[in-house]
């Protein structure tokens, strides 16, 4: 087998962050060698719960302004984050890119406005790697270019060896290559940090479909796709959004967002 000097150097790389699988630094050193192989402006490892909120293990030093926002995401707006509702379902470990996880209108709603356009920039890639108990430890990477299919073919071929050190690198983790949570329970704890503000606003009683349909809107689904995820008709999907306006005396996406992150709901 031939090597040239950029081989080599990528394989020094590589031993050097095995050598730090368990200190402190193997989020870096990772974080490191796939910049060797591609370009992105911002990263942060994760460990996504059913049951809590996510939990940063490592990320990019955050520029001025956007750790207020970044916290922000911490305290409950990442039930909006099509990564970490993704998470929750049956996965496999692997590399997912947005437009693969993402709703349909998800790049028209207010989070993506004002969390992701901001934090995360154009576009994300992330490798999931599930772990038992419904967890799965995450490495976003931000760009604000939307990344290449070779960058993305690039990546799967180092998921390879990427996923089993990441697990490696979490105190006490356990590989469960296809997880399944009780959605039940983490769609009632979802629900349950919505219907606070929203029942606070409310001229009349919500109904627990219409709270449902309330974090389908703010995540980026349309009435179309809404209706399919349920169960029921395009009609009745339109008639449970008319209801839920109605009752929060508000008429869009946006006005709904600001109510639930408690600003005032004014065009």
């Amino acid at each position: 087998m031939k090597l040239d000097v950029a081989d080599v150097a990528f394989h020094q790389r590589l031993g050097r962050l095995i050598e730090r699988i368990d200190d402190g630094q193997f989020w870096n050193a990772l974080v490191d060698v796939l910049r060797g192989i591609v370009q992105f402006d911002n990263w942060v490892a994760m460990i996504f719960s059913p049951a809590d909120k996510p939990r940063v293990v490592a990320e990019s030093p955050l520029q001025a302004g956007h750790d207020a926002l970044f916290q922000g995401y911490l305290n409950g707006v990442y039930l909006l984050d099509p990564f970490y509702q993704f998470s929750l379902g049956t996965i496999s470990a692997g590399l997912y890119r947005l437009d693969e996880v993402a709703p349909d209108h998800f790049r028209e709603t207010e989070y993506f406005r004002r969390y992701f356009a901001v934090n995360v920039l154009e576009d994300e890639v992330q490798f999931l790697a599930p772990l038992t108990g419904g967890e799965t430890v995450s490495l976003s990477m931000g760009s604000r270019r939307r990344f290449s299919s070779r960058e993305i073919g690039t990546l799967c071929l180092c998921g390879a060896w990427i996923l089993p050190l990441m697990r490696r690198a979490v105190p006490g983790a356990v590989a469960g290559e296809a997880v399944r949570t009780d959605r039940a329970n983490v769609q009632s704890g979802r629900q349950e940090q919505f219907e606070q503000a929203l029942h606070r606003r409310a001229t009349a009683g919500l109904t627990a479909r219409e709270i449902e349909v309330a974090l389908m809107i703010l995540a980026g689904h349309s009435s179309k796709n809404i209706a399919r995820l349920l169960g029921i008709s395009p009609a009745t999907a339109k008639v449970h959004r008319s209801n839920l306006y109605r009752k929060l005396e508000i008429s869009s996406q946006a006005m709904l967002f600001r109510l639930v992150i408690g600003e005032e709901a004014q065009g």
